[in-house]
């Protein structure tokens, strides 16, 4: 049996989970109560180049891992962030949301740094919505990003 495990911060990761199971009726899990044994469809968010979560569930259990952050879809480094988390499954990137209110200040403080950082450097009309939503909160949610995992799980079934 296939399930649906995934961390989440702010709650991108797990809305994502949770709209794929309702669309494919598979069970989901927070990566802190998932059942051991299954094989599983992974979401997890994205700080720096680490898959937040991965490291907690078993890397033979994986069928893919979806990543969820903030940067352009054409911006995602996918081949470098699967190697750096010994990702060797099909990995699909989704943009998600920050909820600055279910941060904690550590977060927060983080975010804030980053900002620093693009703006010194100057920000492009891309880098622009990304700053912007982690200054104060912001969504690029969009369930389309679920359709070529949707397609993925039927074709194992």
């Amino acid at each position: 049996m296939t399930i649906i495990v995934f961390s989440s911060r702010s709650g991108s990761s797990e809305w994502y989970a949770r709209a794929l199971a309702s669309r494919t009726e598979l069970d989901v899990f927070p990566v802190s109560d998932h059942p051991d044994g299954e094989d599983m469809v992974f979401f997890g968010w994205l700080r720096n180049d680490t898959v937040v979560g991965i490291g907690d569930v078993d890397p033979n259990r994986l069928l893919a891992v979806c990543v969820v952050g903030l940067d352009d879809v054409k911006k995602f480094p996918k081949r470098e962030v699967a190697d750096r988390n010994g990702i060797h499954v099909p990995v699909y990137y989704m943009r998600g949301w920050i909820d600055r209110k279910r941060l904690n200040p550590l977060d927060k403080a983080v975010l804030l740094a980053v900002c620093v950082m693009m703006k010194l450097k100057g920000l492009d009309p891309k880098d622009e919505p990304v700053f912007d939503a982690m200054m104060d909160g912001g969504s690029f949610v969009d369930d389309k990003y679920l359709e070529s995992v949707e397609l993925f799980i039927g074709s194992r079934r």
